[in-house]
């Protein structure tokens, strides 16, 4: 009897030690299958934070590879751009310098200019004093007498009735011959030029005069004879 109770006891003890090792290895899988599953989520979500990670980078490079393009490119318009700013500005400091020194050498030129004008001018007012000094000279030895007003107003009667002549011309040319100038007009003009002034106004008045004596209201004859008189004396006293 006490041996098989002590089996029975045995025995009991050791169902009791399978069932505690039955429920501790269940025990120990199902905590292996949370770990387990654990470990997939985790793993899954380890994926797809490292695949979005890795978009993200790809996004990023792509952002870099376009901007570093654009860099590129605007560096080497910028670098072009300081090449032709370079040449622009030398050929600026060039043409500067040049109006600089074109400006000074009008200036200079511009003042010689006005002196040779100036002294042109002086030679032929001192020339024309000396004429009109020889001319009353002459006149003292004819022992005539020179009314100022009346030739003053002569000289403005024969320049108008020149340029009445010249605007007439110059109309009947361009009426006839728009393009064309005429002989008598050149010749005439050539003449003028190459005559002495005083012996050409002394020509007009001797023809003139010859022409129509009366045709001048200014004068009466005695002093149309003497002005022809005084005038061929002056022409010759000029040509001598």
């Amino acid at each position: 009897m006490e041996k098989k109770k002590v089996e029975l006891q045995e025995k009991s003890r050791w169902e009791v030690l399978q069932q505690e090792q039955r429920l501790m290895e269940e025990k120990n899988k199902r905590k292996k299958a949370l770990l387990a599953k654990a470990i997939a989520e985790r793993s899954k979500r380890t994926q797809a934070e490292a695949l979005k990670l890795k978009r993200i980078q790809k996004e990023l490079q792509a952002l870099d590879d376009m901007v570093s393009a654009d860099i590129g490119i605007l560096r080497n318009r910028i670098d072009q751009a300081s090449l032709e700013y370079s040449y622009a500005r030398k050929r600026f400091d060039r043409a500067e310098a040049e109006y600089v020194t074109a400006k000074l050498d009008l200036q200079r030129k511009t003042e010689i200019k006005e002196q040779l004008t100036e002294h042109l001018c002086t030679i032929i007012q001192q020339n024309e004093l000396r004429k009109a000094k020889k001319l009353e000279e002459l006149m003292h030895q004819l022992d005539v007498q020179a009314d100022e007003e009346t030739l003053e107003l002569e000289v403005e009667v024969e320049r108008l009735l020149c340029e009445q002549e010249a605007e007439a011309g110059k109309q009947i040319v361009h009426l006839e011959r728009p393009f064309q100038p005429s002989a008598e007009c050149v010749t005439s003009g050539f003449a003028k030029e190459n005559k002495n002034p005083q012996e050409h106004t002394a020509s007009l008045k001797v023809d003139e005069q010859y022409e129509n004596p009366n045709s001048n209201p200014l004068l009466n004859p005695d002093q149309s004879q003497e002005v022809k008189t005084t005038v061929k004396a002056i022409s010759a006293a000029l040509t001598t």
